[in-house]
């Protein structure tokens, strides 16, 4: 719920269907997203190639301190 409580509140564009995973389409694109993510460490699915999935990434859902983290350099990268 905190990292759907960031999304909201900040206009980020996602999908939460209760899975283990949650899908999120950056401003930015999703190459550079998930280039800069590995960068610093943080894996997650570029889900681009996918046609109803086009420009999303898919976040596996962690710990408080895992997605604070992951919120907290996509954020930056975003440029939110």
């Amino acid at each position: 719920n905190w990292l759907k409580n960031e999304l909201d509140h900040y206009n980020v564009k996602y999908h939460l269907d209760g899975g283990n995973y949650l899908l999120i389409w950056p401003k930015l694109d999703p190459y550079h997203i998930e280039k800069s993510l590995q960068e610093s460490g943080i894996l997650i699915w570029n889900m681009d190639k996918k046609e109803k999935l086009k420009g999303s990434l898919r976040v596996s859902i962690g710990t408080l301190s895992q997605m604070k983290r992951f919120w907290s350099v996509f954020k930056r990268i975003d440029q939110i």
